[in-house]
């Protein structure tokens, strides 16, 4: 209880500094010069004739080519071991800074999501490839677990924090360090899978 506590104050106070830091952001002079310059482009540049018949497949290969390198740096051969604990291993640090492995991982999910926007501008009427879908799915389900992990042993750190506390947050962190390796094997079993339409 006493965890859940501390870790809702400190996520209440980080939401409220965000909250304010966006509110002043949009009040600022810089963001009214960018929105308005916006609007102005938006109702007088008309879309050019040309625009229609543009190839974007080569936009579309470009973005399928920046997710196969990415994908190929991932250590997919140890995320195909489930509970291989390689990623609590590292999350044991003293170190405060984010798990160095995540942000490979945090990348592959962004490139994913842009090819899979590209292959929607290319082929609305083709439906969601299941495997990009669980793929994408699962690197979801890492990024939620990464930040939390993130939050507890943020928390851990807490200067005078009672013993059984530091413990229910370290077990919390544990726990979500095995969703995130969890979530990398769902994505390397996704992945490994032949696309869609493919005998």
């Amino acid at each position: 209880a006493k965890a859940g506590a501390l870790l809702e104050r400190q996520l209440t106070l980080a939401r409220t500094r965000a909250h304010s830091s966006a509110l002043q952001a949009l009040g600022s002079a810089r963001f009214h010069a960018v929105a308005d310059q916006v609007a102005v482009l938006a109702s007088e540049v008309p879309l050019a004739a040309a625009a229609e018949g543009a190839d974007l497949r080569p936009l579309a290969d470009a973005a399928r080519e920046r997710l196969a390198d990415a994908v190929a740096a991932l250590p997919l051969l140890t995320a195909g071991s489930p509970y291989n604990a390689e990623a609590l291993v590292h999350g044991l640090s003293p170190d405060p800074a984010p798990h160095p492995q995540d942000a490979p991982w945090h990348q592959v999910r962004l490139l994913l999501r842009l090819h899979r926007y590209a292959q929607e501008v290319l082929r609305p009427d083709a439906g969601d490839d299941p495997r990009l879908r669980a793929a994408g799915e699962a690197l979801d389900r890492h990024r939620d677990a990464a930040e939390a992990a993130a939050a507890a042993a943020h928390a851990a750190r807490t200067p005078r924090i009672a013993p059984a506390t530091a413990y229910a947050l370290g077990v919390l962190h544990a726990d979500q360090r095995h969703e995130v390796e969890a979530a990398r094997y769902a994505f390397q079993r996704a992945w490994q899978k032949p696309p869609a339409g493919t005998p």
